[in-house]
C-alpha cells in the first residue's frame, strides 16, 4: 500500500469518526418520565428538557408512562433502541428499589442502564391532612391507637422508603398501616388534602406546596438532617422513630448499550444546562438539592444505592 493511499484512508477514517460524532444527538429526544404528570420528576424533566435540547442542538421532550410504581415507563427505556433518542428520568426509588420487590419488573439498575448523570436528592415527607387532629408524629400515633380503622396512608409506588415509613410507624402505633400506592408523589396529595388517607408519604417537592397553601400538614421528614426549607419539622430519627435515616436522588438513564461517546456528550450537557443560575434557583425551589455528577460519579452512586437497598430489601432471619 502506497503511502498516499494510507493518506487517504486515514483521512476518510477520520472523516466518519467525524461524522458519528457530530450525529450524536441530533435526532429528537424523548425523556420518559415513569410516572404521572405533577410530581418532582415531571417538573424537573420539564425544566431540563429545552434547556438540553439548546445545548445539545436538537429537540428534547417529555413523555409521562406511569404505571406499576415506575415499571412501565422503566422497562420501556430498557427496551428502547440504544441510540440516545429514548431516555429515562427518575429516582432511584423506581431504578433500583422497585425491581427488588417486584421480581416481574424485568429489569436492574445497573445490568440494564447507563446512568447518565445524577441531577439532584430529596428528602421523603410524611403528610397528614389538615383537618387531622395530629400536629406531630407522635399524635398521629395516639390518633391510629384511638382509631385503626382511620390506618391508612398513600404511597407513591411500593417498597422503599414509603413502605419502610410505615413499618417504622407500625411498630411504635403497635397498628398495622394499610398502604396505598398511587401513580406518583403527584396522585397522593388529593386524597390527602380531602381526608380521604390519614397520612400520605411523598417526596418533599411535592408536599411543600400543598403545606404552604395549608391543605396538608408535614409532620416528619426522612434523612439524616432536617430539610432548609422546613427547620420546625423534625426528622423521623429526632422524632423517636430511627430507621429511616435514607433520602434519593434523580439521574438520567440510557438504555445499556448506549455509546460510551453519547454518554459523554450528554453528561457534559447535563453539567452545562445545571450551571444555569435560573435552573440551579428553580431546583432549589423545589425544593431539591442540586447534586450533579460526572459518569463516573454516577455509577457510584447507583452502586451505592444498589448495594443500600439489596441489603435493606433481604429478608430478615
Amino acid at each position: 500500500m502506497t503511502p498516499l493511499r494510507h493518506v487517504v484512508i486515514a483521512a476518510a477514517l477520520a472523516c466518519i469518526a467525524t461524522g458519528a460524532s457530530a450525529q450524536d444527538f441530533k435526532q429528537p429526544i424523548k425523556v420518559i418520565v415513569p410516572f404521572a404528570a405533577g410530581g418532582a420528576t415531571d417538573q424537573l424533566a420539564r425544566l431540563l428538557a429545552p434547556r438540553l435540547g439548546n445545548v445539545l442542538g436538537t429537540t428534547v421532550t417529555v413523555e409521562n408512562r406511569a404505571g406499576a410504581s415506575g415499571q412501565v415507563g422503566t422497562a420501556a427505556v430498557k427496551s428502547a433502541a440504544p441510540d440516545g433518542s429514548t431516555l429515562l428520568l427518575a429516582p432511584d426509588h423506581a431504578t433500583v428499589v422497585v425491581p427488588l420487590i417486584s421480581p416481574t419488573a424485568g429489569y436492574h439498575a445497573i445490568r440494564d442502564f447507563v446512568p447518565l448523570g445524577q441531577i439532584a436528592r430529596y428528602q421523603w415527607a410524611l403528610s397528614v391532612p389538615a383537618s387531622s387532629p395530629a400536629r406531630n408524629l407522635a399524635g398521629y400515633v395516639d390518633l391510629l391507637r384511638a382509631k385503626p380503622q382511620d390506618a391508612n396512608y398513600g404511597i407513591p409506588l411500593k417498597g422503599g422508603v414509603p413502605e419502610i415509613i410505615g413499618t417504622v410507624i407500625e411498630r411504635k402505633a403497635g397498628v398495622p398501616l394499610q398502604a396505598t400506592p398511587y401513580s406518583g408523589s403527584a396522585a397522593v396529595l388529593p386524597p390527602l388534602a380531602a381526608g380521604e388517607i390519614s397520612a400520605g408519604v411523598t417526596g418533599e417537592p411535592e408536599a411543600l406546596a400543598l403545606s404552604r397553601e395549608g391543605k396538608i400538614r408535614i409532620i416528619a421528614v426522612s434523612g439524616g438532617a432536617r430539610s432548609p426549607v422546613l427547620p420546625d419539622v423534625p426528622t423521623f430519627e429526632e422524632a423517636g422513630f430511627p430507621g429511616v435515616n435514607v433520602n434519593s436522588f434523580h439521574a438520567f438513564y440510557a438504555p445499556k448499550a448506549l455509546p460510551p461517546a453519547m454518554a459523554d456528550t450528554f453528561n457534559a450537557a447535563l453539567r452545562t444546562v445545571l450551571k444555569d443560575e435560573e435552573v440551579k434557583r428553580k431546583i432549589k425551589d423545589m425544593p431539591l438539592v442540586l447534586d450533579p455528577t460526572d459518569l463516573e460519579g454516577a455509577k457510584r452512586e447507583l452502586a451505592k444505592s444498589q448495594d443500600f437497598w439489596d441489603k435493606a430489601t433481604q429478608p430478615k432471619k
